[in-house]
């Protein structure tokens, strides 16, 4: 039973009459920001933005609470949807109650672990494709090149689509997309698409473009010319028994899972390889690990092998896909001691509570040696969850988790790398956690 009796709201900085802490928001960096508020605070800290009620949680046991012991006093809310629902819809991410229920129970065939393990061989040849156009002493943009991988293996491993060998123009108008949400996510501050700025223009015929997209392919499984094992037939199939299915239904679920599915895994490769070009001693034991894989064997070892599982989760302790987790309470709610009205913005910062220094030593540093079983068991659900936790978790994270795996195993068997370092590593939260400047990596195929 949620507790709701504390009068008490959480400290905070002083805000304005009328703009409360909007300045102060737009006048720093917000990733620092919230980071600098939790050490000012404590780990909980309460804000008046864009005139909302803005609660920021650090607790772990808050944390659970909201994700887990108490979800479904919590829900995605309004801000949220009301910025990212044009994108979105009522898909997975956005949906709530009976209806996230319902949709989830029909995706989740899709990523049981039998058939994410299917998976495999669809990353590793979409990958090979990627490799084979790079050039020998080429400076990559690192995440322009994994966003179209990633697109590549969800289009093909889900929807049973060549995105290399259509038309589409799908990248820039996710790019589009994306340069939309930059700004909400640095300020709070949201523009209702229907007021026709620049920006909101441009995003509104990226959205066009990507809707059109979608429905083509919906029409093409619709008449038989997909595989029947794909995502979208069985959608299709699940609409001619389920009322709360139609068309539209469908196309959120796709657009969502296309979001969801190749823009944080594309993140996750390209921060993952920054912090691998840039820990010598880490590229080298990864390195000499995925070297003693067998060839006939190589997609069975990289998917068992648990030097690149510690890796990668390091790498999204300090990188996580999201750089906070946003719930609203249904009802007035006590967290911590203090008092949260229902309505509220609460914010789960995973990038301040990953390195928190009670939970993780030297919490900024790349240390994927610390991820022993024995150290992943005592690390509480609250502490480091890049997947979100509770019945909320990410249904992708298998996938995910696989497609990683893969990508850097070929990725360090073929090619010697350089990270330009003389750009320092920035992010930017939109969507997802962003580099703020292109990462620049020089790839060279290694000696046979």
């Amino acid at each position: 039973m949620i507790d709701n009796t504390a009068t008490q709201t959480p400290p905070g900085p002083d805000g304005i009459p009328f703009f409360g802490n909007t300045h102060q928001l737009l006048q720093h960096d917000l990733l620092s920001w919230m980071t600098e508020l939790v050490e000012s605070y404590g780990e909980f800290v309460q804000l008046n933005v864009a005139g909302k009620r803005l609660v920021v949680v650090a607790d772990p046991n808050a944390v659970e609470t909201v994700l887990i012991d108490e979800n479904e006093c919590f829900e995605k809310g309004g801000f949220q949807k009301k910025v990212t629902a044009s994108l979105l819809g009522e898909g997975l991410v956005l949906a709530d109650g009976k209806q996230w229920r319902e949709h989830r129970h029909a995706l989740e065939p899709a990523f049981h672990p039998q058939q994410v393990a299917r998976f495999a061989e669809v990353i590793q040849k979409q990958t090979a494709r990627q490799f084979a156009g790079w050039s020998d002493g080429t400076v990559l943009d690192f995440d322009s090149e994994m966003q179209e991988l990633t697109l590549a293996v969800i289009a093909d491993g889900l929807f049973d689509v060549d995105t290399r060998s259509e038309t589409w123009d799908l990248e820039t108008s996710f790019a589009q997309v994306l340069d939309h949400f930059e700004r909400v996510g640095q300020t709070y501050i949201y523009v209702p698409e229907w007021i026709p700025t620049p920006r909101n223009r441009r995003y509104k015929r990226a959205l066009s473009e990507l809707e059109t997209v979608v429905d083509e392919i919906i029409e093409s499984h619709a008449r038989g010319e997909r595989s029947e094992e794909s995502v979208v037939s069985k959608l299709l199939s699940h609409a001619e028994s389920s009322a709360d299915w139609d068309r539209n239904a469908i196309r959120d679920e796709i657009i969502t899972l296309l979001v969801a599915g190749h823009e944080t895994t594309a993140l996750a490769l390209t921060f993952t390889t920054y912090l691998l070009g840039t820990t010598p001693s880490v590229l080298q034991r990864t390195r000499d690990t995925v070297d003693s894989f067998e060839e006939s064997r190589f997609l069975e070892q990289v998917r068992e092998c648990e030097w690149l599982e510690q890796v990668i989760d390091e790498s999204l302790r300090l990188y996580p896909p999201a750089y906070s987790i946003f719930r609203e309470p249904t009802t007035d709610v006590t967290l911590g001691g203090y008092r949260v009205p229902a309505g509220s913005i609460i914010a789960l910062p995973q990038w301040a509570i990953h390195r928190d220094s009670d939970v993780f030593d030297a919490p900024t540093e790349f240390r994927p040696s610390r991820w022993t079983n024995e150290f992943a068991s005592s690390v509480s659900p609250g502490a480091y969850f890049p997947f979100a936790a509770g019945p909320r978790r990410c249904i992708g994270e298998r996938f995910a988790k696989l497609e990683l795996k893969i990508v850097l195993g070929m990725f360090l068997r073929e090619f010697d790398f350089e990270v330009n370092t003389e750009t320092p590593l920035d992010v930017t939260p939109s969507l997802s956690t962003r580099p703020t400047e292109p990462v620049r990596v020089r790839v060279q195929r290694r000696p046979e």
